[in-house]
């Protein structure tokens, strides 16, 4: 006689445990499970689980607790450690890292040096955004920098831009009856 096997699990037929199955041909759950976990999965005899996991239900885990369907895969704890661990690894470093905005702010906020107060001719007590704003100042001052001399107009709120007027008339209530009265009309009502 020759061995069959079933191609969604890839074990020969005769290998496989016997299970209870629904009459629309799914795994009778109840009858094979030993109960259930703490989140209400379905706990299931190691062996099932490992010959059944593609059809089980997600969260499906085996009596020794050391592996469980999921994706139509099987997945052990020792796997799903290693992808918290992960997860948690790469939270802690996105909660290091900090935008540019708030660098930007940071480095900006920061205490010009001596040198720069001195060169720039700046108030003692200058901040490095205070350094920034006048090097570029002197920028289009002293070189004839168009991108600086932009910097400073647009920083300082000079920038010229498209006004769009738009005046906006409120509906009164008197507009209102009005309207209704028209649509009314057109109903035939």
């Amino acid at each position: 006689m020759e061995d069959k096997t079933i191609k969604k699990l890839n074990i020969p037929a005769a290998d496989l445990p016997e299970v209870k199955r629904t009459p629309t041909g799914e795994i009778d759950l109840e009858a094979i499970s030993t109960g259930k976990n703490d989140k209400g999965n379905y706990i299931v005899p190691d062996e099932i689980l490992k010959a059944y996991y593609k059809e089980l239900p997600n969260g499906t885990t085996n009596e020794s607790n050391n592996s469980w369907a999921y994706n139509g895969g099987l997945l052990n704890k020792a796997d799903r450690e290693v992808q918290i661990a992960g997860g948690k690894a790469l939270q802690a470093k996105i909660e290091q890292r900090r935008s540019i905005q708030e660098t930007a702010k940071y480095l900006l906020a920061q205490k010009a040096t001596k040198e720069q107060i001195e060169q720039l001719g700046l108030e003692a007590g200058a901040t490095q955004q205070d350094a920034m704003i006048a090097a570029m100042l002197l920028q289009a001052i002293e070189r004839g920098n168009v991108q600086a001399g932009t910097f400073i107009r647009d920083t300082a709120g000079e920038k010229p831009t498209e006004k769009i007027a738009a005046e906006v008339e409120t509906i009164t209530a008197e507009d209102r009856a009005r309207i209704e009265k028209i649509l009314n009309r057109e109903k035939g009502i």
